[in-house]
């Protein structure tokens, strides 16, 4: 029944059902969104790339991981303390990683600076006269003036002790009257009433002096008194610890 003609019109349909399936399927990317768009563009170019998902086909093409954003660094609130970089565990996937399992039960360190040596915190600074580390009439009025401030609260209390450049008589180097003089303080505002407990004694020796100009060097030796933020309780004892001591009636 084909005639002379043969079989050619089944051809000629099939290519005209060809085309149409080829201009509906263009009609259909030309609605979709632009993530599709780019997906069946990316097929195009590297086909045997491609995944066969279909939530490969909406995701679109891959893209490049976002930059590894640098690890955070405790910040260092005492001028002059370096910035101690964060120590990273071996992966266990590393050939002669030695330690890597240990290293990850291990935790990490954290530092914790004293103050940022801000001034304007609530607290005072006394004089001291040559090298002695002796308390004077003037510097136990100027204590006085500030305990009241410091009485009542559970704030830590830092007393910096310093000490002017030069030769010491009466110990054995700068540091030691240092302490001396930081001591001889820290008795005074326990008598006063001070809970020893809040206080925190720190030494700078001659490393922070208040004047490097020809002033007499007597505004050099001093002891510092600064009420914190901080607190006895936060300092006390792990964090779990804390927590069960917070959570009893």
């Amino acid at each position: 029944m084909a005639g002379k003609g043969g079989g050619a019109w089944k051809v000629a349909y099939a290519d005209f059902v060809t085309a149409m399936m080829a201009f509906f399927l263009v009609m259909w990317i030309l609605a979709q969104s632009k993530e599709v768009k780019q997906a069946v563009a990316h097929y195009f170019n590297e086909p045997y790339r491609s995944s066969s998902k279909a939530a490969d086909l909406r995701a679109g093409p891959p893209k490049d991981p976002p930059p590894l954003a640098p690890p955070p660094t405790p910040k260092a609130l005492h001028l002059g303390l370096p910035t101690i970089p964060p120590v990273v565990p071996a992966r266990d996937s590393e050939p002669h990683a030695k330690g890597s399992l240990e290293a990850r039960k291990t935790p990490k360190a954290e530092s914790l600076a004293l103050h940022d040596g801000n001034k304007k915190m609530r607290g005072t600074v006394i004089r001291f006269a040559g090298d002695s580390a002796d308390l004077s009439d003037a510097a136990k009025e100027e204590l006085s003036r500030l305990v009241p401030d410091l009485r009542g609260k559970r704030n830590k209390v830092e007393l910096r002790g310093h000490a002017a450049r030069g030769p010491v008589s009466a110990f054995q180097d700068a540091w030691i009257l240092c302490y001396a003089r930081s001591l001889a303080t820290m008795k005074y505002l326990e008598q006063e009433g001070i809970e020893p407990e809040r206080i925190r004694l720190s030494q700078a020796g001659v490393h922070e002096p208040f004047t490097i100009s020809d002033q007499p060097l007597v505004l050099n030796a001093r002891v510092e008194v600064y009420m914190l933020d901080e607190f006895v309780e936060d300092l006390t004892g792990t964090r779990k610890e804390r927590a069960k001591r917070i959570s009893k009636p």
